[in-house]
């Protein structure tokens, strides 16, 4: 079989034009790319989720836990022990009122993820001897990036004595 040197142009231009052909149709990974995140917008997000995920515990708000909360999510409570992601839930939805106040928040951000710090004074009526309480707890949470979103993944909170907390 005989080449052409025509016949080689004609196929150097069909390559070519279907290596264009396809170049042209891939689909760009991020078509508007997210605006630059730096450790100072990082931690403006983390400390404002922090305050939505607050307010919706405060106020029996499931759902919006639900959204800020992974589902691999797991806690280690004052008492010691493991929580996951439906524990939290179900006593967001249950009906024990209270409000929490936090302090000395701090976010130190890595790579994927934020470590937050607070002191967290929570105030309410005990469900069993309806009497008020207020419980001193310095927190640890860990935030994780997921896609385009950032979830609540782990967390601690270790019990303060009240006449300690400003030590």
């Amino acid at each position: 079989m005989m080449f052409r040197p025509i016949s080689i142009l004609v196929q150097a231009v069909a390559l070519a034009a279907a290596a264009l052909s396809l170049e042209g149709s891939r689909t760009p990974t991020d078509r508007k790319p997210d605006k630059l995140e730096t450790p100072q917008t990082i931690t403006a997000t983390i400390l404002g989720l922090e305050e939505l995920l607050d307010e919706a515990e405060s106020h029996h708000r499931v759902a919006a836990v639900e959204k800020l909360i992974a589902d691999d999510y797991w806690g280690i409570t004052l008492g010691g022990g493991i929580i996951a992601k439906r524990d939290v839930l179900a006593a967001v939805g249950g009906t024990e009122e209270a409000s929490s106040q936090s302090s000395e928040r701090k976010v130190r951000v890595l790579d994927n993820a934020a470590v937050y710090t607070a002191l967290v004074f929570d105030r309410g009526i005990d469900s069993k001897t309806q009497e008020p309480y207020t419980l001193a707890t310095r927190v640890m949470d860990i935030w994780q990036r997921r896609g385009r979103e950032w979830k609540l993944v782990n967390d601690q909170a270790t019990g303060v004595t009240l006449n300690r907390v400003s030590q």
